[in-house]
């Protein structure tokens, strides 16, 4: 027995070693040490999960990771609703902490940065009524981990109107990789940690296809996120993940992997306030690039496009005409830089590129370091010919349809609510004053609907109503066709607030409520109009008044 105690030892032992011997020969290279940054240049990492949701670490002892990983900022980007005011700037153990926040949608995450306030009701629901409420509170959207391995986590929402994409988030990379490979990266995160991290990157084609398709309809900014949590989950649950797992790899590992550089127009001064207006408008402006810090550290990028003896820094939007680029890393006169155009290679240097050209496109530059098949650095784009930002459109509502059913407050009007909520209606003058309160206690699909059959099961084509508010928030739009035990709901969520204001909905802006289906009502005969208060953006146990006036249904002609 002994002798086979003793053989099964070495054969154990000579695993380990084999093991062991192949991690090491297969170690990635240690990242080149480069000079340091111009001044003008701050490191930060975007997108962090803190202990205030389901990441392992209190915002100050992430403050101290980013400290020890030489960092300038960090963005923390909590899971959240936006009910809670963001954090004032302040700096932690010489880091200025930004307070973001990670918004579930129907469609995808929103990372909502620079709110300038709590918002007045909880924000989630369909994508483009979330990004619509970020810009009426001041705020950019952010498309985070759009092509995740994660279904649950993919951008699947057709909203236009982002501010910014995650053209890489870290914590994506590792989802699709096998078992043995995430094993034998455990073992190599002892030796070279960040190094381990960044090995697993895989060039995100789609996301920056996605990225360069955007930024040709309006300036979208990209960022690469760390999504650092300080945990491994292997629940399967979808995020906010409870707070459990495995506190690995930490913060400053992830730090020292993936870095957002701003560039500044002067140094930052050690004034909260100041230095996180200069930081985040940077950002906005795609005044920024990303770097792998893991191949090398620190990455410092010029990119600019002369016209007329003037240079347009990242993140401009110039008219039609003869431009030329010029793009250097001039700390690693090695790498390699190409310029794209549109996604595509239009020309390369090593050290710096030059192009001139006067053909419209979205124009951005990648930056390899010797030995590293990903990007090294990733710069935000520079636009030619495009047009900028469009402005709002602000236009008179359209005339009422030439056939309709109008509903006054002595209308057919009844009240729908779920058993522990409730609802009721009064007349007030040439309005219908709705009053609601939503059952108390946990998430139950508490609701209070306003309901109309005065369609009459006439083909319905749009939804014409002024309404207002005591107090802001969305009201779900819906209407209820023939099918199934309830019908099939199609809806659309508004905005109201004490401003009475017309709103005018045609059947084809509506999403389906339940399954997901392509089908849109254009025309259709429908049971029921419904105006609805649900815990999608209010929350339970919440009282309220809504009013309601001058109610059109539009009538078309059957499809």
């Amino acid at each position: 027995m002994r002798w086979f105690l003793r053989l099964a030892a070495l054969s154990v032992a000579g695993l380990l070693a084999a093991g062991l011997g192949y991690i090491l020969l297969t170690l990635p290279p240690r990242a080149a040490t480069l000079p340091a940054l111009p001044v003008s240049v701050a490191y930060g990492a975007y997108h962090i999960h803190s202990s205030r949701s389901d990441g392992s670490g209190t915002v100050d002892d992430i403050a101290a990771a980013a400290s020890r990983a030489s960092l300038n900022f960090i963005i923390l980007t909590d899971h959240g609703d936006a009910t809670r005011a963001p954090d004032p700037p302040a700096y932690r153990h010489g880091v200025l902490c930004l307070d973001a926040v990670e918004i579930t949608s129907v469609g995808g995450h929103v990372v909502a940065l620079n709110l300038d306030r709590a918002s007045d009701y909880p924000l989630g629901g369909e994508t483009r009524d979330v990004i619509e409420d970020i810009h009426r509170m001041g705020g950019w959207a952010v498309a985070a981990h759009p092509d995740s391995p994660r279904e649950d986590l993919r951008w699947r929402s057709m909203a236009g109107g982002i501010d910014g994409i995650e053209w890489l988030n870290a914590d994506s990379e590792w989802r699709d990789e096998r078992t043995a490979r995430l094993l034998a990266t455990v073992g190599r995160l002892a030796v070279r940690p960040a190094e381990s991290i960044a090995a697993l990157f895989a060039r995100p084609a789609r996301t920056l296809a996605r990225w360069d398709a955007a930024a040709r309809m309006r300036p979208v900014f990209g960022l690469a996120a760390v999504d650092a949590h300080a945990r491994i989950d292997w629940s399967g649950e979808s995020e906010p993940r409870p707070g459990r797992g495995l506190a690995f790899p930490g913060y400053e590992t992830v730090f020292r992997s993936v870095a957002q550089a701003a560039v500044l127009d002067q140094p930052l001064t050690g004034r909260a306030d100041e230095d996180a207006r200069a930081i985040v408008s940077a950002i906005g402006a795609g005044r920024t690039y990303s770097a792998v810090r893991a191949f090398a550290d620190p990455a410092a990028l010029e990119f600019t496009a002369e016209r007329d003896g003037k240079r347009h820094p990242m993140g401009a939007s110039l008219d039609h005409g003869p431009v030329t680029f010029l793009a250097a890393t001039p700390a690693a006169a090695a790498a390699t830089l190409t310029l794209l155009k549109d996604g595509r290679p239009l020309a390369t240097g090593k050290g710096s590129v030059t192009s001139a050209t006067s053909e419209p496109g979205v124009y951005r530059v990648e930056a390899a370091y010797p030995g590293s098949p990903f990007p090294w650095i990733v710069s935000n784009p520079i636009r030619v010919g495009l047009g900028g930002r469009p402005a709002p459109r602000v236009s008179p509502p359209p005339a009422p349809p030439a056939r309709h059913v109008a509903i006054g407050p002595d209308g057919p009007w009844t009240v729908e609510q779920d058993r522990s909520s409730t609802g009721t209606i009064q007349k007030d003058g040439e309005a219908l004053r709705f009053t609601f309160t939503l059952g108390p206690g946990a998430l139950a699909s508490q609701y209070a609907a306003l309901v109309t059959t005065a369609a009459g099961d006439r083909p319905l084509e749009r939804i014409r109503f002024t309404g207002r508010a005591e107090r802001p928030m969305r009201v779900s739009v819906q209407v209820r066709t023939p099918g199934g035990p309830d019908g099939r709901r199609w809806r659309r969520s508004v905005y109201l607030d004490q401003t009475p204001r017309v709103i005018d909905l045609a059947l084809s802006e509506l999403e389906p409520v339940g399954p997901a289906t392509a089908l849109r009502p254009i025309v259709a005969r429908v049971q029921s109009v419904l105006f609805v208060i649900d815990t999608v953006n209010t929350a339970p146990g919440t009282t309220g008044k809504v009013w309601f006036s001058a109610v059109l249904l539009g009538l078309g002609e059957p499809q």
